[in-house]
């Protein structure tokens, strides 16, 4: 098995047959990938729907988190590349070849791709435009302290998850220490940006939305930056990536703009939410090595 597609999932009636979908519509050997699901505790009838499709293996993770089912899934899988992504996404038909592709190179140990809203409209063009040239400035600055990860579009080797994981069962960040754990181990240029594996991020339907994420993204950076050397872009940096943005684009005046406006929106919310109380978050080094022990020697094979 070449590749195995790990997905968790939790209630999410209105997004999860558009992933299946998806997933089953790669133009990729059918027989070189497999498709695991993990119900994580759903009270809906969202694994139901999941038992329609037969080609789709479905597990339960009773332990509320989503990197608990992620490690779950991860356990119970058989690929040489594992490739994460979430429920209410949907990746590109291409997605697979990709990540394979992607993975040619032996020095590559994960690769995260573009991410796209759920629809095209102009706020939301901007915003993905920002973000794909964002990850790209972030993901070949070899600044350690700038690469970040996303489990809604990341491929990990299994060699190297085995070696560096498994995930932190903390409510979030936990892709990002990951990502910085394989830069300890590796160097920074394991960690490779690749914005032709794309996937659309269907639960993102307004700006507004979008304004939310920053904010919860900011309430994830304080609990995961007390364990890595991890830092959000500075202005100047963010500057520089917002001058590439309207480059690339072609952006006329208006357009400029309003980018300027989204994004410093977006980055007061993301400070807000760096300043907003923060649940489960692991405070010490010594709590991470406590619950990594413990993710360890629960998944770790019997000999």
């Amino acid at each position: 098995m070449r590749i195995s597609v790990v997905v968790p999932f939790h209630n999410v009636e209105r997004y999860i047959e558009n992933c299946i979908r998806a997933l089953l519509s790669q133009h990729y050997p059918q027989d070189c990938y497999e498709i695991i699901l993990v119900d994580n505790d759903s009270t809906d009838g969202t694994a139901a729907i999941v038992r329609r499709y037969p080609r789709v293996r479905l597990l339960s993770e009773p332990k509320a988190g989503a990197y608990a089912a992620r490690n779950r899934g991860v356990a119970e899988s058989g690929g040489e590349i594992i490739a994460f992504t979430d429920s209410d996404c949907s990746p590109q038909e291409d997605w697979l070849q990709k990540i394979d592709e992607a993975m040619v190179d032996p020095v590559v140990a994960i690769v995260q791709g573009r991410r796209r809203f759920a629809c095209e409209s102009l706020g939301l063009s901007i915003l993905s435009d920002y973000e794909a040239e964002k990850a790209a400035y972030a993901f070949s600055a070899r600044t350690e302290e700038i690469y970040y990860g996303y489990t809604n579009n990341m491929a990990v080797r299994r060699g190297v998850f085995d070696r560096t994981g498994p995930f932190l069962e903390l409510d979030r960040g936990a892709d990002v220490i990951l990502v910085h754990r394989v830069i300890a181990e590796y160097s920074c240029n394991a960690v490779r940006y690749s914005p032709d594996l794309c996937v659309r991020h269907l639960e993102v339907t307004s700006i507004w939305q979008w304004f939310r994420k920053m904010r919860i993204y900011g309430q994830s950076f304080r609990g995961y930056s007390k364990l890595v050397p991890s830092r959000p872009l500075g202005s100047r940096e963010r500057l520089q990536v917002l001058r590439a943005t309207i480059r690339r684009g072609g952006y006329s005046a208006a357009k400029s703009l309003l980018s300027i406006v989204l994004l410093s929106a977006g980055a007061l919310y993301y400070e807000l939410g760096r300043r907003w109380p923060t649940r489960n978050v692991v405070r010490s080094r010594s709590e991470e090595r406590r619950v990594g022990k413990e993710c360890r020697s629960r998944w770790a094979p019997e000999q």
